[in-house]
C-alpha cells in the first residue's frame, strides 16, 4: 500500500461548472405552484409551504411570528397534543419559520407513512383555530425570552439598527416592545390567517425521493379552494433621513458592547451585487476576511467580527457586527474604519482574491449538497422569482472579476459618511 506524504500538498483543481438538478414545476387545480426536485436515495421527503405572509404584513407587532408559530397548536379536528403525538408516531419532523417577506411551515416525512402525515399536514395548514390557552402559554414563554434578550447588548444593537435604518414605521424597521405581547388577541391570529394563508399567496416546495403517489397525494390534499383571499400589496418605500449617525444605547454595566455599523444598499436583484458579495467576503465575509485577521487575530478585541449583505425582498443593507470588550470597544471601532479605507485604497493581492474565490465557490457546491439543500437553494431564487441561470452568472462573476473592479465597488459603497454606527453598551 502506497503511503501519504503529508508534507505534500494534495492537488487542487478549480471549479468549472457545477452541475445541479432543476425543479420541475406543476400547477394544482386552484393555482398553487407545485415545484418538486427528484433527488436522493434515502426514502424520505421534505415539503415547504411558503407563504407571503412575513412580519412586514402585519397590522399589530408579534401578530405574524405568533400566527406561524401557533398553526400546529391546534386544529378543527386535532388538539396540539395529538398532532405532536401523530408526528412522533409516523417519524415525522415539523418546522416553521417566519422573516420579514414571508412565512412557511416544513415538514420532514418518510416516504411510505407521507399519506398519514399529509392528514396532520394538511389540518395545519387549512384548518387552525389557535386555541386560548396555546396562546396564553405561547405568549408568556415569548414575553419572558423578549425579556432575557432585551437585556443583551447585541439584541439592544440590533434593535436599534433596524428602526434607524428603516424608520420605526417602516414594515422593515419596527420591532416589538414588551407591552405588545399584551395586545395580541385569537381574533387577529385568524384575521391575518385568513387575509394570507391562501392559495392566492402559497407556493409549495416538494424534495427528496419523490413518486407520481407523492404528487398525487398533495395535489388530493391541496388543489381545493380551501381559502382563496386576494393577494395583499403593501408599502415598502423606504423615505428615512438619518440626522445622528453615530448613536450609543447606553449600558452602564456592560463588561461587552455590541457593534452595529452599516447602510442601506440593494438586493440580489441589483446589477452590483455579486461583486459586492466578494468584495464582502473579502472585507468580513468568512473566517479569513481582513476584519477577522484584524481584530480577533491580531488585535484580540473579540471572538469573532464579521459583515454581510442582508437581501430583502423589497430592500437590502450592509452590515459590519461583532461584540468586543467595552475596554477596547473605541479600538475596535478604530480598527473598523482602518480596513474599510484600506479596501478603498489598496489593492487586493491577487493570493488573497484566489484564496476568497475558492472559499466562495466551494460554498456554492455546499448549498447543492443533497436533495434538501438543493431545495433550499431553488426557494432563494424562487423567492425572487429568479432562474437557474442566476447561479451561473454569479459563478462566472466569482471565478472572472478583477481586484480592479472590487477597488471600484469599494469607493462606490464604502464611503464612512454613509455608514450609521450603533453601539450597545459603553465605551
Amino acid at each position: 500500500m502506497q503511503e501519504l506524504d503529508r508534507n505534500i500538498q494534495p492537488h487542487t483543481y478549480p471549479i468549472d461548472k457545477i452541475d445541479f438538478i432543476q425543479a420541475k414545476k406543476k400547477v394544482l387545480a386552484n393555482g398553487i405552484p407545485l415545484y418538486y426536485l427528484n433527488a436522493g436515495d434515502q426514502d424520505v421527503i421534505k415539503i415547504d409551504f411558503i407563504f407571503e405572509a412575513g412580519t412586514k404584513y402585519q397590522n399589530y407587532p408579534l401578530i405574524a411570528t405568533t400566527t406561524n408559530s401557533l398553526l400546529s397548536e391546534g386544529t378543527k379536528s386535532y388538539t396540539s397534543a395529538q398532532i405532536a403525538e401523530k408526528l412522533d408516531f409516523y417519524g415525522a419532523f415539523l418546522q416553521k419559520s417566519t422573516d420579514r417577506d414571508s412565512a412557511s411551515v416544513t415538514i420532514y416525512s418518510l416516504s411510505k407513512h407521507f399519506c398519514n402525515v399529509s392528514e396532520i399536514l394538511e389540518e395545519i395548514i387549512k384548518y387552525p383555530t389557535f386555541p386560548q390557552k396555546e396562546l396564553d402559554n405561547y405568549l408568556l414563554k415569548q414575553k419572558q425570552r423578549f425579556i432575557v434578550d432585551s437585556s443583551k447588548v447585541k439584541t439592544m444593537a440590533q434593535r436599534k439598527f433596524t428602526n434607524v435604518t428603516f424608520g420605526e414605521k417602516h414594515p422593515y424597521g419596527s420591532t416589538a416592545k414588551l407591552e405588545d405581547f399584551e395586545n395580541v388577541k385569537q381574533k387577529q391570529l385568524l384575521g391575518f390567517f385568513n387575509r394570507l394563508y391562501s392559495v392566492n399567496n402559497l407556493k409549495i416546495v416538494l424534495s427528496g425521493k419523490i413518486d407520481n403517489n407523492i404528487i398525487s397525494i398533495i395535489e388530493n390534499k391541496f388543489s381545493d379552494n380551501w381559502n382563496n383571499s386576494i393577494k395583499v400589496e403593501i408599502d415598502t418605500e423606504i423615505s428615512n433621513n438619518i440626522a445622528d449617525k453615530v448613536i450609543l444605547v447606553e449600558k452602564k454595566d456592560a463588561v461587552q458592547s455590541a457593534i452595529r455599523i452599516g447602510k442601506l444598499l440593494f438586493n440580489k436583484l441589483h446589477p452590483d451585487y455579486f461583486g459586492m458579495t466578494v468584495l464582502n467576503t473579502v472585507f468580513g465575509g468568512y473566517f479569513g476576511s481582513r476584519l477577522m485577521t484584524n481584530i480577533r487575530e491580531d488585535k484580540g478585541y473579540t471572538y469573532g467580527i464579521g459583515s454581510g449583505i442582508v437581501s430583502l425582498k423589497d430592500a437590502g443593507f450592509f452590515t459590519i457586527v461583532s461584540e468586543v470588550g467595552s475596554d477596547v470597544c473605541r479600538n475596535a471601532l478604530d480598527e473598523i474604519y482602518i480596513e474599510l479605507e484600506k479596501i478603498k485604497v489598496e489593492i487586493i493581492e491577487e493570493d488573497e482574491l484566489n484564496t476568497v474565490k475558492n472559499y466562495m465557490l466551494g460554498e456554492i457546491i455546499r448549498t447543492f449538497d443533497g436533495p434538501f439543500a438543493m431545495s433550499d437553494s431553488f426557494i432563494a431564487l424562487l423567492e425572487y422569482d429568479l432562474s437557474y441561470d442566476y447561479i451561473t452568472k454569479y459563478i462566472e462573476t466569482i471565478k472572472n472579476i478583477k481586484a480592479e473592479e472590487l477597488n471600484k465597488l469599494a469607493n462606490k459603497y464604502f464611503n464612512k459618511a454613509d455608514f450609521l454606527e450603533v453601539v450597545a453598551g459603553k465605551y
